[in-house]
């Protein structure tokens, strides 16, 4: 899960910085600086919102024209939980890596490895598990809520181009080769203008342990 590997970064760090050392201090800079620079995948997106091999080849040559119908009524229905077309394809790649049961379970691992971290404050283990245990019972409404607000947050960072092609796609136009190539384009992640990111705070605000997370670790 994406979204929530950030939210344990997040924590690595700050775990980092908890038991401070001349090693931990220089790797927590640098993972700090590698996810303020983490960039959006548009072609990746596009293309793990649809199960039909053929699709995903069609995207990746440029000789893609429109979804299949069964994408495009997932699509219309994900339209009510957006403000413009077009996220509704980031919603749907959100929400899949969201509710991916495979994906909670690698990131629930993730945890019990920072719980047992040499010496963790125990105030930190207590939200670890808490946080684990909410992750893996996400209900339907917080991984959509999750989703909805990583499009928001996510699309302010796409060129127009990428966004019209984006729109095309969710309401089942016709794109062009040239328009299709373009996603393969790559746009940088806005830098978190505080400590926490965007997508943490997107996790954690519909879960309700957000302020928790301030408390408890001092952000």
């Amino acid at each position: 899960m994406r979204i929530i590997t950030s939210l344990i970064l997040l924590l690595v760090i700050t775990a980092c910085q908890t038991t401070s050392s001349p090693h931990n201090d220089k790797a927590a800079i640098q993972t700090k600086s590698d996810y303020n620079y983490s960039r959006h995948y548009p072609l990746h997106m596009a293309k793990s919102i649809t199960n039909t091999f053929q699709l995903k080849h069609a995207l990746t040559s440029g000789e893609f024209k429109h979804y299949d119908q069964k994408t495009l009524d997932m699509l219309a229905l994900d339209r009510e939980q957006v403000d413009t077309p077009g996220k509704a394809v980031i919603y749907r790649y959100n929400y899949q890596d969201i509710t991916d049961p495979a994906e909670r379970q690698k990131v629930a691992k993730l945890f019990d490895d920072l719980k047992s971290k040499p010496g963790a404050p125990h105030s930190h283990i207590v939200f670890f598990e808490k946080l684990k245990d909410r992750i893996l019972n996400m209900t339907p409404d917080e991984s959509s809520k999750t989703a909805a607000c990583m499009a928001d947050y996510t699309w302010k960072d796409f060129p127009d181009n990428q966004k019209e092609t984006f729109y095309k796609l969710a309401l089942g136009i016709d794109t062009t080769s040239v328009e299709i190539l373009n996603l393969a384009h790559t746009p940088v992640a806005t830098k978190p203008y505080g400590k926490i990111p965007k997508s943490v705070k997107c996790t954690l605000v519909p879960m309700g342990l957000y302020n928790e997370l301030k408390t408890r670790f001092r952000f």
